[in-house]
């Protein structure tokens, strides 16, 4: 059983990106004019466009798009003592960890006589937080964000997510995001909520940032608010994760690994990058294995992923270094690292391209999604080859700062001679020469 997901590298690196391919392309241009349409929609008729979007794609009439503080009251109330108290964790393990992130207020140095420079960090006033749910809830990506945006010290910070067959919206997911201080929430069709966020609805408050992750229109999407001017992170899209390991990892907890992140969907992405060609083997023999014993609907998932068509994958390589040269190329959304001291090293030295590294044997995918603390809104499709992931940093915009006393800006006044008037701009030099001629302080 799955004999056709595995390859050797370099020898089949054709087939293996032949494979893989398909979870590159996040949305084309046909969805992207499909979005834009939809954006045109809610800046000409509000939140009435909003709720059309919701009942054409979503098949969900919503009575109203914000949610009343009482839902969210009543959602912290009917949380079970175990969920409350494992939210409450995540919540403080987050906040920890966004808080070590942080930079400096405002700080300042002098870097040559009489020339101080520096940086004044300043976050966002509002921001728009979107938390998919069509391959189930996603309390963790709620609090991932949410926290995020405190810690960042957001002034305003409005939760959206699709409504449920009641126009609501799901219950946990409301009760963590509020608890980790979101302040309002709106329900609706995702690439119209994302569009009233960036734009403002007469229930929607235009935000600064846009952040969440979601399936192919919903990065569309991001990236359609980007163009109106709206901070956001593209490139956050349907779950993939990878895998270097060597014979020191047991190929049975490896195989659990492989399907605790590949159950999220049949566009779900997963690779396993070995130089072992006999842990490679156990792990596709232990595949079938546990995936026998998941339920439906994830069993079909799974199925789909590590199935003839699907973007899952076995790779045997030559050494480490050519299985970073995978993953490099491959860019995951999450990596776990299970191998000796060396190869380890190895691995920690040549791996550029992901969006999280998870090292040894206890440092699980699920641990990382839950209560590590760092974040798991992640850049996937290979977009980590050039993004991060959603923290309280993408929540700060930064002013830069200078200080010049009269003698650093005489020093510099010939080379802003030159250069302003080489580049036909003589009130530029005008500016400082009158300041060489006067004293002010």
């Amino acid at each position: 059983m799955f004999e056709e997901i595995v390859f050797a590298y370099p020898g089949e690196r054709e087939r293996l990106w032949k494979r893989l391919e398909g979870r590159s392309r996040l949305f084309d241009r046909a969805l992207i004019k499909d979005v834009q349409d939809i954006f045109s929609d809610v800046q000409t008729r509000g939140d009435q466009a909003v709720k059309k979007a919701t009942k054409r794609f979503d098949r969900v009439e919503i009575p109203r798009i914000s949610i009343d503080e009482s839902y969210a009251d009543k959602c912290i109330q009917g949380l079970t003592p175990e969920l409350r108290s494992a939210i409450d964790n995540a919540i403080e393990n987050i906040g920890q960890v966004n808080r070590a992130m942080m930079p400096e207020p405002f700080w300042q140095k002098e870097i040559r006589t009489g020339a101080i420079v520096g940086e004044k960090c300043t976050p966002l006033s509002c921001v728009g937080l979107w938390v998919p749910a069509r391959k189930g809830p996603l309390v963790s990506s709620a609090l991932m964000l949410t926290v995020a945006a405190k810690v960042a010290g957001v002034g305003r910070i409005i939760v959206g997510m699709p409504p449920t067959s009641e126009g609501l919206c799901d219950p946990a997911t409301v009760a963590a995001a509020r608890l980790a201080g979101a302040d309002g929430f709106v329900v609706g069709n995702g690439v119209a909520i994302i569009a009233a966020m960036a734009i403002g609805t007469e229930s929607v408050p235009e935000s600064d940032g846009i952040f969440g992750p979601g399936p192919n229109a919903i990065a569309a999407a991001m990236s359609t608010a980007f163009s109106y001017g709206k901070r956001t992170v593209v490139g956050i899209g349907p779950t993939e994760g990878a895998i270097i390991a060597d014979d020191s990892a047991d190929p049975l907890t490896i195989a659990y690994d492989m399907i605790s992140e590949s159950e999220h969907g049949p566009d779900s992405s997963f690779v396993l990058v070995t130089p072992s060609e006999s842990l490679a083997a156990r792990v596709r023999e232990q595949l079938g294995v546990v995936i026998h014993e998941v339920q439906e609907p994830r069993k079909t998932n799974l199925l789909s992923v590590f199935g003839d068509s699907g973007f899952g994958a076995i790779v045997i390589t030559g050494d480490v270094k050519e299985t970073c040269e995978v993953i490099n190329e491959y860019a995951p959304e999450h990596l776990m690292i299970w191998c000796n001291p060396e190869n380890e090293k190895v691995a920690l030295d040549e791996v550029k391209n992901t969006g999280e590294i998870l090292v040894g044997p206890y440092t699980t995918f699920s641990s990382a999604n839950y209560m590590i603390g760092i974040t798991a809104v992640l850049p996937t499709n290979g977009f980590a080859k050039r993004f991060s992931g959603v923290t309280c940093k993408d929540m700060l915009k930064f002013s830069s700062f200078g200080r010049l006393d009269k003698e650093a800006m005489e020093d510099m006044f010939a080379a802003i001679k030159a250069i302003g008037e080489y580049e036909g701009l003589p009130c530029h030099v005008k500016a400082v020469e009158v300041r060489v001629k006067k004293e002010y302080l």
